[in-house]
C-alpha cells in the first residue's frame, strides 16, 4: 500500500500484488444452518453420525461430568451435549463418503471432496 501511495508501483502491479496477498478464506453462510438439536435426530441417524444412540449420548455426558454449557476459547457458548457430539463426530471413524454431504458447504463445490 505504501509503495502504491508513493507511486513506486503502478495500478496493474498493485492489483496483482493485492490479489496474491489477500486472504482466500471461504465465506460460509452459517446463518442458513439450523441450530444443533440432538432430539431432532432419529436413533438411526444418531448412531450413523456419532456411533452412539441418543440416550447413550446423554448418559455419556453425565458419566463424563460435562457441564451444561461450555465456553470455547473464542467465547462461543455451546451445550455440553453439543460439544460431546462434536467430539464424537470427530472420532467417528472411518469417515464415509456420505459424511458432510448435508452439512459441509464445500461439498457442493467438489462432490468427491477433492479440488
Amino acid at each position: 500500500m505504501l509503495s502504491f501511495d508513493e507511486n513506486m508501483i503502478g495500478d496493474e502491479e498493485f492489483i496483482i500484488l493485492n490479489e496474491m496477498n489477500s486472504l482466500k478464506n471461504p465465506d460460509f453462510p452459517y446463518q442458513q444452518y439450523k441450530p444443533f438439536d440432538l432430539d431432532c435426530l432419529t436413533n438411526e441417524e444418531c448412531k450413523a453420525e456419532f456411533r452412539f444412540w441418543i440416550n447413550d449420548i446423554y448418559l455419556l455426558k453425565e458419566v463424563m461430568q460435562l457441564p451444561d454449557e461450555i465456553i470455547c476459547y473464542d467465547r462461543l457458548v455451546v451445550s455440553g451435549v453439543e460439544a460431546l457430539c462434536i467430539l464424537l463426530k470427530q472420532f467417528a471413524y472411518p469417515i464415509r463418503y456420505g459424511d458432510g454431504q448435508s452439512t459441509d458447504p464445500q461439498s457442493m463445490d467438489y462432490p468427491n471432496g477433492l479440488p
